[in-house]
Formats: C-alpha cells, sequence, structure tokens
C-alpha cells in the first residue's frame, strides 16, 4: 500500500469490520473474559483485510518495523505474537479486582507490544486500535449490547494527543512505559466520562 489517500474509504470500511468481528465476538459469549491468542489476531486481520490484500491474516515476510526499526526480526514474528498474547494473560489477574488505571496499563502495554512486532506488512495501527477494543469488549467484558452504543476509544481527538500517542510509543520503546500509560488512562476516563 502506497498511497493511502486512495484506500482511505477501504481502510475506515477495514477498521469497522473489524470492530464488528470483534464485537459479535464479545456477543457469542463463548470467548467472554479470553484474551486474544496468536490466532486471534490473524483471524481479526484477516476479517478486516481479506476484501482487498492478499495478505491479510498472515504475518510479514520482511524486515520491517515501527518508524524504520526493525525490533523484531520477520521469522520471530509468529514466536513474538504467541509470546504477547500469553504475557497478555498473565498480566490480567483478577479482572473483578482491576480498577480503569489497571485496564489502561493493560491496554497500553499490548498496543505497545504489538506495534513494537509490528506482524503484518502494513495496516498494523489500524489492527492495533482494533485489538484494544476486542481486549476492551470480549476480555474484560466493557461492552452494551449494540456496537454502536459500546464503548469506542477516540484516540486522536487533537493534535496534542497524537503527539502523546507516539512520543509514549517511543519512550516504552526504551522501557520507560509512563507516557503511554497515561495516554491511554486518559482517554479511557475520557471515554467513561462521556458514556
Amino acid at each position: 500500500m502506497e498511497n493511502y489517500a486512495e484506500i482511505e474509504e477501504l481502510l475506515s470500511d477495514a477498521e469497522m469490520m473489524g470492530r464488528r468481528w470483534a464485537f459479535d465476538r464479545a456477543q457469542g459469549g463463548e470467548h467472554d473474559g479470553r484474551t486474544p491468542t496468536d490466532h486471534d489476531i490473524l483471524d481479526l486481520h484477516r476479517a478486516m483485510f481479506s476484501e482487498f490484500l492478499d495478505w491479510a491474516g498472515t504475518t510479514r515476510r520482511d524486515d520491517r518495523g515501527p518508524g524504520g526499526r526493525v525490533p523484531v526480526p520477520w521469522p520471530d514474528v509468529r514466536l513474538q505474537l504467541r509470546n504477547l498474547s500469553l504475557d497478555l494473560a498473565a498480566w490480567m489477574g483478577d479482572v473483578t479486582t482491576m480498577d480503569i488505571e489497571a485496564v489502561a496499563n493493560v491496554i497500553a502495554d499490548t498496543h505497545h507490544r504489538f506495534q513494537m512486532i509490528h506482524p503484518f506488512k502494513d495496516t498494523n495501527g489500524r489492527t492495533g486500535r482494533v485489538l484494544d477494543h476486542y481486549i476492551l469488549w470480549v476480555t474484560f467484558g466493557l461492552r452494551s449490547d449494540f456496537l454502536e452504543t459500546s464503548p469506542s476509544i477516540e484516540y486522536f481527538p487533537t493534535e496534542h494527543h497524537e503527539d502523546e500517542y507516539y512520543e509514549g510509543l517511543l519512550e516504552a520503546d526504551l522501557h520507560r512505559p509512563d507516557r503511554i500509560h497515561a495516554f491511554y488512562l486518559e482517554r479511557l476516563l475520557a471515554l467513561f466520562d462521556d458514556s
């Protein structure tokens, strides 16, 4: 994908299809409280992009990463996705005792790791944002009866928020996750204040 402007509508539609897929999984009940597996992440990507990307649902086969860095070489992507899913399950603990800050930290840490792994040839940002909603709706059960009224994170209401997000990811790369934790906490508090 070279020119995002030409396919922006397809990408936006794909993001909504991914949210629908995650919400349907949440409503189905059999996944309630479960963390996404590496296979779930590949299935999510396939559900989002298979209509126009022939590689949807498959991991990248070259070295690429966020900002041109390659923290995870392509042969290690599947293993790192599996490790992410296992770590996420370990981070969860008892969801009934987690406060909003703990929820924000789990989502932020998962999002950061996903972006660092950069599992797909492209579309990692959108996929990561939909994965956040999967965790919110399926794993934590924070949803309503309808997709349209379920909590939906507004990531970038201002340029400042966008800067905080990207700076937070960079600092998390340096093992300083406070900024990305603060970003997600602020976004979740705004989300639930509006609900």
